[in-house]
């Protein structure tokens, strides 16, 4: 009995022993593990699809987080397995497996290769960040890649008046998150106002602007949607404004009548078909798309979206509310394929996949930036009537604004010639104010009558809107 006794202590504590040094390899072994490394945007950590990696002593990453964080869009083709990123004039192109990449048109060879990596494509990190206007720092102890944004070159604009340098800042409660850094970089270097933004839905930011109170740090709400601003106005979330600079450069049928929330930018929102396979002169309006001539041909955006929601509330105010029903009916029953993404819709009607769409015209206007040849066009609807549909994308200043004359000047400069053409080229829309030039692509599109109606009557008749889309059994 001792013996064996002996003999098991002695087997338990080899085991033991061997436990030990097996769990201190482990913890050695963790030690030694370099720490995953991480990507902060002008000091603010950000959340990648893949973790980055080391390829020839080159970080890569994911790029479609970081180019949509500098407000770039962003288009892959399957086919050739090319990544095209594009802000503003500025085009890169990356394709997987080759290290020649394409930056201002001109040819740049990298240091590794994009590559796949757990479906996502992975591109060296100082390649995109420089592309995207960013310095590009690496903290060895820390493994952070840090991101700077670096400010745009000066717009020069004749007989602009420049204010003088005031300082402090004015925070921005913002759903429209693409494009604006380097615009309220050059507001800040105009007129020394740091510009600290939050980006968020609209209808996230307005119930987190009616929570906050008195107490919001929130100076200005922007939304992308007349209807988003006019329910932020009728809930008591944005004050009046009199500015006599905002109302000689925005036209009165783009701002409340209460002078509470002011149109930025015009997007409108029309008929794209492809060429091939529709001619111009078979489109007409958004009413006649009901004809059973395209049944199964039509790409649209969901119910649920405020761009949807918005051109159904034009219908209402144009015919009334019982022949936008039978419009609306009309659509459903031509079973139209619903995608809730311009750009999709835009992207499957390229590939065959639908022959007439409703989307607003600057996701066109990205999509040619990256690849002029793309094979979409643009139909002004409703040319013999009441003109196309127009939204804006606008702002306010909140009711409780810590920082009102700073909200005020940020929106009289934003409305004024050089935040005009930052802000309105930096997406392919079409300026608020009639005095400014538009981007030389959507100039290509052509001229157009826009339907007048005033942009608060969206945010009016968005509820009515809403019920008949579910009457009519528009998903």
């Amino acid at each position: 009995m001792k013996k064996w006794f002996k003999t098991k202590l002695g087997r338990f504590g080899l085991l033991l022993v061997a436990a030990l040094i097996l769990a201190g390899s482990i913890a050695t072994l963790a030690q030694a593990a370099p720490a995953q490394i991480r990507v902060t945007v002008d000091g603010t950590p950000l959340l990648l699809e893949t973790a980055p990696t080391v390829v020839n002593g080159r970080v890569m990453v994911p790029y479609r987080a970081i180019a949509e964080r500098a407000g770039a869009r962003v288009s892959w083709d399957g086919r050739t397995q090319a990544v095209t990123v594009t802000k503003g004039s500025d085009v890169l192109r990356l394709t997987v497996g080759q290290r020649t990449a394409i930056r201002g048109g001109n040819n740049i060879t990298l240091d590794a290769a994009p590559m796949l990596a757990g479906g996502r494509v992975l591109v060296p990190i100082r390649f995109l960040g420089e592309g995207l206007g960013y310095s590009v720092t690496w903290d060895n102890a820390a493994r952070i890649v840090a991101l700077r944004s670096t400010p745009p070159e000066t717009v020069q604009v004749p007989n602009e008046r420049i204010e003088p340098k005031t300082g402090g800042v004015v925070n921005l409660y913002t759903s429209r998150h693409y494009g604006v850094e380097p615009v309220f970089a050059e507001f800040t270097r105009a007129t020394g106002i740091q510009v600290r933004f939050t980006t968020g839905s609209d209808a996230v930011l307005r119930e987190r602007i009616r929570a906050e109170g008195r107490h919001t740090p929130a100076d200005v709400y922007m939304a992308v949607d007349a209807g988003n601003l006019w329910l932020a106005a009728q809930a008591g979330l944005l004050q009046a404004i009199n500015s006599s600079t905002l109302q000689q450069n925005i036209p009165a049928a783009l701002r409340d009548p209460g002078n509470r929330w002011f149109g930025l930018t015009q997007r409108v929102r029309t008929l794209m078909y492809h060429p091939e396979r529709v001619r111009p002169e078979e489109l007409s309006t958004y009413e006649a798309l009901t004809d059973p001539k395209w049944r199964g041909r039509l790409v649209m955006r969901p119910a649920t979206h405020s761009y949807t929601q918005s051109l159904v509330a034009s219908l209402i105010d144009s015919h009334g509310e019982a022949r936008a029903e039978e419009i609306v009916r009309g659509w459903v029953a031509n079973q139209p394929t619903l995608i809730d993404s311009d750009t999709r819709i835009l992207e499957t009607l390229a590939a065959g996949r639908g022959d007439v769409a409703i989307t607003n015209h600057y996701y066109l206007g990205r999509l040619l930036q990256a690849n002029p040849n793309f094979p979409v066009r643009v139909f002004w609807a409703n040319q013999r009537d009441r003109g196309a549909h127009v939204n804006i994308s606008g702002a306010g200043v909140t009711a409780h604004a810590p920082n009102r004359e700073n909200a005020i000047r940020l929106l009289e400069w934003l409305s004024g010639p050089q935040g005009q053409k930052l802000f309105a080229d930096s997406n392919h829309e079409y300026p608020a104010n009639p005095n400014v030039t538009m981007h030389p692509i959507i100039a290509g599109f052509g001229s157009f009558n826009r339907d007048p109606i005033n942009m608060a009557e969206y945010g009016r008749l968005q509820e009515a809107a809403v019920r008949l889309l579910d009457r009519a059994g528009y998903r």
